[in-house]
């Protein structure tokens, strides 16, 4: 059988390797002269950049991802962060359990009781499922502002949004419970996609870049491109957004509450922020929220387990904050001066590389957390990457859910045990 892959996106890539291992004639599509999508380096300046928003995988070595990567056998090695997470927070930098002593003894009880809730698979459920999270967390634990500071932090890092609905984020929580925290890929994002583009060409199968798609003929099964070039198929995955998808089929196609869905659905939306720092590391494989700032929710430092990703003599931090307003220039500054109230002699010792905005046409993520996106409607054609994640899997997981209900799908496996 016959399978066309549009976009060479994780989730593509995730899809395209199991289909060429399942002796499917593969053929990737990516209209970009390299792979990866927003999972890629981007050599720069002498230092190794991620294309996108993507900073770390969220649940390491034991998380849904690194799962099918095991399924496959890549040759993909994912550092697990000691510490999980660090706090920044009156000034000072530290371990995340710290965290505690800044809750009262009845707000400890209460929250030790709800995250019980959540390993029992206590959710929440009908009207307060769909409330703000963050308004969930007041009602169940109180009103601690360092809760909700953390809460902010954590989801504008993680998900580049700052509220989610309470089912969304109890069940993240639940995840990072359950999978614990993340870890970086020894050598960089581009190390991870570009093992997975290497089990494709194994496997038979083709990556071909520069290929743009410009139509979807559903009837015909076949997939025209920019340069009139067509290729037929039995299956069709998308990773290229499930409203860029509609599109390339025709609107005309799909009825009008489905079109009025998918029309509702939000980006997320970021900044992040690439500094090289003069000397050794600053805080190593883990990753700081900062509680503290106007703008950055979070940082890390790729460098501390993949040298070359950054030039001798210093070390990379990449910093990142979901954006509140669409005046950008103000959005940036002062993220700027979040960087300066962080690093302190950022002037002597540091410098700005690069300044990355993810926004309209290429923004985080296609749908952000929390908006469920069905089935597509569509015989024989399937959506993958951050248009399809799965309940509570952040950035790379929640492809990698989204995939294993794909693969699920075409009768490749069975993964329910993951599901959240």
């Amino acid at each position: 059988m016959k399978a066309v892959v549009v976009g060479s996106g994780i989730g593509g890539l995730l899809t395209a390797s199991f289909l060429a291992r399942n002796d499917y004639e593969v053929t990737v599509i990516e209209k970009s002269p390299f792979i990866g999508g927003r999972f890629a380096n981007l050599n720069y300046r002498g230092f190794g950049l991620s294309t996108g928003a993507f900073h770390m995988v969220p649940h390491g070595e034991n998380g849904p991802l690194a799962h099918l990567l095991s399924l496959l056998g890549a040759s993909v090695r994912i550092v697990n962060s000691k510490p999980k997470g660090m706090i920044l927070y009156g000034g000072r930098t530290f371990h995340y359990r710290e965290g505690w002593k800044y809750l009262s003894l009845k707000e400890k009880a209460k929250a030790v009781k709800l995250l019980a809730d959540i390993r029992r698979n206590k959710l929440p459920e009908g009207e307060e499922a769909e409330m703000s999270g963050t308004e969930w967390i007041r009602e169940r634990i109180g009103d601690n502002e360092f809760v909700e500071l953390f809460i902010r932090s954590f989801l504008g890092w993680a998900d580049s949004v700052l509220d989610v609905p309470a089912i969304e984020l109890a069940k993240e929580i639940k995840a990072a419970l359950r999978w614990g925290g993340p870890g970086l890929v020894k050598g960089g994002c581009g190390a991870l996609t570009g093992e997975l583009a290497r089990i494709v060409w194994m496997s038979g199968g083709r990556v071909l870049t520069k290929k743009k798609a410009v139509e979807i003929d559903a009837e015909a099964k076949k997939v025209i491109m920019s340069n009139n070039e067509e290729l037929r198929y039995d299956v069709l995955i998308s990773n290229v957004g499930i409203r860029e998808t509609v599109e390339l089929i025709g609107r005309r196609y799909f009825d009008r509450d489905y079109l009025k869905r998918i029309d509702s659905l939000k980006p997320s939306e970021g900044i992040k922020y690439n500094i090289a720092l003069r000397g050794s590391q600053r805080v190593g494989n883990t990753v700081v929220f900062t509680l503290d700032m106007e703008r950055i929710n979070g940082y890390n430092e790729p460098s501390s387990i993949s040298p070359e990703l950054t030039k001798e003599g210093y070390t990379l931090v990449m910093l990142h904050h979901a954006l509140q307003s669409r005046n950008i220039r103000k959005e940036r500054r002062i993220g700027i001066e979040d960087i300066h109230r962080i690093f302190p002699n950022f002037d002597e010792e540091g410098e700005i590389l690069l300044i990355q905005t993810y926004l309209d046409g290429n923004p985080v993520n296609r749908v952000a957390s929390g908006q469920a996106v069905e089935d597509f409607p569509v015989e024989d054609i399937y959506i993958v990457g951050d248009a399809y994640k799965g309940e509570g899997g952040i950035e790379v997981e929640g492809i990698a859910l989204g995939v294993m209900k794909t693969l699920e799908r075409l009768g490749l496996g069975r993964f329910s045990d993951w599901y959240l």
